[in-house]
């Protein structure tokens, strides 16, 4: 089978662009024995006019203009065209929207998408109203040529659904799997023993902010107040030490030293904490999950997909104050047994579904369907009309 992978502006070959995702995703693809090509990735260099346009909207508003430029766009199409007729795939894959804006096909073509246009900016209000409105019919053109899509959370699969009207039952639900390869993890990790004296907890993230690093602070402080020793590393950023806070920076997954040095960072904790305020399909809690350690978060965006309470972490209800993060970690202070019990149901998820060739396996097996289901259409049209 032949797939054409197209891309956005990050490289399926760098590790470090983007979260890695399409580095470690491409790979997956590939490693399932079929004939992957692909085109990209693409630069977002506005055009004179539309430099012009983006001064003027941003004296009417503080909200960001659309993700992707109108040159960004047509280029990517133009590319998307010339790989086709070069390549003659059987299917497109795509995880980004943009090069399949300006483009038509009567090819089998599979969606890949964390969220929607309409959930992110309903959830996490980020473009005008305006460019909203363009990007929404980018993504409406892209989800009607979609033979089928593959997301990430029941969050976006409802608003696929429900904000698009896409069939129910050509969507499949492929969790995002964790960045790291399998050499930086362990391989049989044995929980038969805990020690809270600290209490450790892991923040990784770059955006502060949305990822709610004031949050994780905060639960520290209480937790110390409280008389319960305990320590927070944060990871992805720089930022100044305080008492029981610590940064380490930011790692190249790319350099082999430093990805050795990210992926150590799981060992130490208890859990991972990842209290956002916004996060379509996180990443880090799959990373987590290849160490056994459980995410302490809350019910936003598509994380109570990624995390399943109960069994890979606790999902608190969106929005929950350090204070509820803060009886989670007592409740399993006080109950080590309990603790390491989904210490293993977490790595047990992590080796059924959150790892990248299962990803690899799954999205193949998709690819396939849309295949066939083309095959089979083109198949009865050419019967009828014999």
């Amino acid at each position: 089978m032949k797939i054409l992978y197209t891309t956005g502006k990050y490289s399926p070959l760098e590790h470090d662009d983007g979260s890695g995702t399409d580095f470690r995703l491409f790979h997956a693809i590939q490693d399932q024995g079929v004939d992957l090509e692909y085109v990209g990735p693409f630069k977002d260099v506005a055009s004179f006019p539309e430099k012009v346009y983006r001064k003027i909207h941003s004296m009417f508003t503080s909200k960001r203009p659309a993700k992707y430029s109108e040159s960004m766009l047509r280029e990517g199409s133009a590319k998307l065209s010339e790989a086709v007729q070069r390549f003659n795939p059987d299917a497109i894959f795509s995880k980004n929207l943009a090069c399949m804006v300006r483009y038509r096909t009567n090819l089998p073509f599979v969606y890949m998408v964390d969220s929607t246009v309409a959930a992110f900016n309903r959830d996490w209000p980020t473009f005008s109203r305006l460019e909203n409105w363009r990007m929404i019919r980018w993504e409406q053109h892209v989800v009607n040529q979609a033979t089928r899509i593959i997301t990430r959370s029941d969050w976006t699969k409802e608003s696929l659904v429900k904000d698009y009207g896409y069939p129910e039952e050509k969507i499949h639900i492929v969790y995002n799997a964790s960045s790291l390869p399998t050499a930086v993890i362990p391989a049989n990790p044995v929980f038969d023993r805990v020690d809270f004296s600290p209490v450790r907890l892991l923040f990784v993230g770059r955006v502060q902010n949305l990822k709610g690093i004031d949050v994780a602070i905060d639960v520290i402080n209480q937790l110390n107040e409280a008389g319960i020793p305990a320590e927070l590393r944060v990871v992805g950023t720089t930022g100044q030490d305080q008492p029981h806070v610590h940064y380490t920076g930011l790692f190249k997954k790319s350099i082999p030293e430093q990805l050795q040095e990210y992926a150590g960072q799981y060992l130490w904790p208890h859990f991972l904490i990842h209290p956002a305020r916004y996060d379509a399909a996180p990443i880090v809690t799959a990373e987590a999950a290849a160490f056994g350690v459980p995410t302490l978060t809350n019910a936003v965006g598509g994380i109570a997909s990624t995390v399943k309470n109960g069994i890979s972490g606790v999902v608190l209800p969106a929005g929950s104050p350090a204070s509820e993060y803060v009886k989670v970690i007592r409740h399993y202070y006080d109950n080590p047994t309990e603790y390491l019990a989904l210490r293993r149901s977490t790595r047990d998820r992590y080796d059924w579904e959150l790892n990248w060739e299962s990803a690899g396996k799954k999205v193949v097996e998709v690819i396939r369907q849309a295949v066939e289901e083309k095959q089979a259409i083109t198949a009865k049209y050419t019967e009828v009309n014999s």
